[in-house]
C-alpha cells in the first residue's frame, strides 16, 4: 500500500499527492450521511470532517483530533480497506447480508415491519463499527417481561457482589437492596435472563408488576451509586459491561418506545455507534452505558 510522507488534515502538512491518498481511502468507507470528497488533494472542512467521523466511527476516539500522521493509527485502519455491503441483488449479496443479520441481530429481538425496515438500512453502515441489534421491538406483554429480566439480572449481580470483599457498610446494603428486591419477585421468579422474549409468562398482577419496577428502579439507582463507592467492577472478575446493564434504567411498562417500533437498543462501541445513528436521522440518541438506545422516529437517512 502507498504511504503519505506528511500528516494530513487539521493542523498537517497537507501535501498534495498525500491529500489526495487520503480522500480515496476515506471514500473507500461508509461516512453517510457525509458525501463522498473531491479526489483534489487539496485539504478543506470536509477532508478534516471526513477524518473525524471516520476516527470516532471506526477507532471509537471520544475527541478525534482530524489528522491522520504517517504509520499512525488512523493510517493503518484506513489502510485496512472497506467493507461495504452488496446490494442484495445475486446470491452472493444475499447471503452476505444474512451473515451480516446472523453476526449483527440477536435471534431473540422482535421486529415489525417498521423495525425490519430499520435494521436493513443499518446494518450496512455497522460493517466497520463493533455493534450488535440487542433489543426492538416490544409489546406491551413483552415490556412487563423487560422488568422481570432485569429484575432477576440485578438480584443476580447484587449476589454476586455479596461474594467480594467488602466492607461492612456495602455489604448491609447490598443485603437491604436484596430483600427488597425478593420482596417483590415475579410468579415464576427465575428463568427471565436465560429464555426468549416473552418467556416465562408473570402470573403476577398488573399491579404488583408495577409496582416491581418502582421498586426495581430504586433498586438500580442504589447499586449504580454503589458499584463506584465500593468499587464493585475492581473487585470482580466480571467485565464492566455485567454492572452498567445492572444498574441501567427501564422504562415504566407500556412507556416505552420499543412499543412503537421504531427504536433498538445497540451494544457495542458506544462512542461510535453515538456518531453513526446520529450521523443517519436518529430522532433520539441516549447511551446507557451497557448499549445505546436509538430512535428512528423518521426513520434512517438515506442522502
Amino acid at each position: 500500500m502507498k504511504k503519505i510522507e506528511g500528516s494530513v488534515g487539521q493542523g498537517g502538512d497537507n501535501l498534495e499527492d498525500d491529500v489526495r491518498l487520503v480522500q480515496q481511502l476515506l471514500n473507500q468507507r461508509d461516512l453517510a450521511p457525509l458525501g463522498k470528497l473531491q479526489e483534489d488533494g487539496r485539504n478543506g472542512p470536509s477532508t478534516v470532517e471526513a477524518i473525524r467521523q471516520f476516527q470516532v466511527r471506526f477507532l471509537g476516539m471520544q475527541s478525534p483530533d482530524g489528522r491522520v500522521d504517517p504509520d499512525g493509527r488512523t493510517f493503518r485502519q484506513l489502510g485496512n480497506g472497506g467493507t461495504e455491503r452488496g446490494t442484495g441483488e445475486n446470491t452472493q449479496t444475499r447471503k452476505a447480508d444474512r451473515q451480516t443479520r446472523t453476526e449483527r441481530v440477536d435471534p431473540r429481538v422482535k421486529e415489525t415491519a417498521l423495525t425490519t425496515g430499520i435494521i436493513d438500512e443499518l446494518l450496512p453502515r455497522l460493517t466497520d463499527v463493533r455493534a450488535r441489534v440487542i433489543a426492538g421491538f416490544l409489546s406491551d406483554a413483552d415490556q412487563f417481561w423487560k422488568v422481570n429480566y432485569h429484575w432477576e439480572y440485578l438480584l443476580q449481580m447484587v449476589e454476586h457482589s455479596l461474594t467480594l470483599a467488602l466492607k461492612d457498610d456495602a455489604k448491609k446494603e447490598l443485603q437491604g437492596l436484596r430483600s427488597s428486591l425478593i420482596g417483590c419477585k415475579p410468579d415464576p421468579s427465575s428463568g427471565y435472563v436465560t429464555s426468549p422474549i416473552g418467556k416465562p409468562e408473570d402470573r403476577s398482577s398488573v399491579e404488583d408488576a408495577r409496582q416491581r419496577h418502582q421498586t426495581l428502579s430504586s433498586a438500580k439507582r442504589a447499586f449504580g451509586k454503589l458499584v463506584d463507592s465500593a468499587e464493585l467492577k475492581q473487585k470482580s472478575k466480571k467485565g464492566e459491561h455485567a454492572f452498567d446493564l445492572a444498574a441501567a434504567p427501564v422504562a415504566p411498562p407500556g412507556t416505552s418506545k420499543h412499543g412503537s417500533g421504531y427504536a433498538l437498543d445497540i451494544e457495542g462501541e458506544n462512542a461510535a455507534i453515538k456518531s453513526l445513528c446520529k450521523g443517519l436521522g436518529a430522532s433520539l440518541v441516549f447511551d446507557e452505558k451497557s448499549h445505546v438506545h436509538v430512535e428512528f422516529k423518521n426513520g434512517v437517512n438515506r442522502s
